[in-house]
């Protein structure tokens, strides 16, 4: 059996996989009629089961995914962008605060620097 992985948007899952048996030996080919076609469902019944199981394997690992990012959508919903929005709106308050203030002084400066400007 051969896998082949396989890799979208970081998630690395088993795409193809080559399922190849050994060919029948002289004591086999010399069996009764109904040898062949045993084996012909043998090998297909393992080509369906490897395949059946690299199917769940790759719809495990996009399972898996899906709920960690589930959980990190959450952390960024309930905690992270509440967070930063707070944080955004100090920010910008204290930018007001700090422009106001400057504007204070400019004036003043100004109101200094003119002559015969009353104090």
């Amino acid at each position: 059996m051969t896998v082949t992985w396989t890799s979208v948007m970081g998630v690395r899952y088993p795409g193809e996989v080559r399922c190849e048996l050994p060919e029948p030996g002289p004591a086999e080919i010399l069996g009764n009629s109904a040898l062949p076609h045993a084996r012909t469902a043998y090998r297909e019944a393992a080509h369906a089961a490897v395949l059946h199981a690299a199917n769940l394997a790759a719809l495990d690992v996009v399972e898996r995914e899906v709920a960690t990012t589930r959980v990190r959508a959450r952390a960024l919903r309930r905690h992270w962008i509440p967070r930063l929005e707070r944080e955004l709106r100090r920010v910008e308050l204290e930018l007001e605060e700090l422009e106001r203030a400057d504007g204070v002084q400019r004036r003043w400066a100004a109101a200094v620097a003119r002559p015969g400007s009353p104090s």
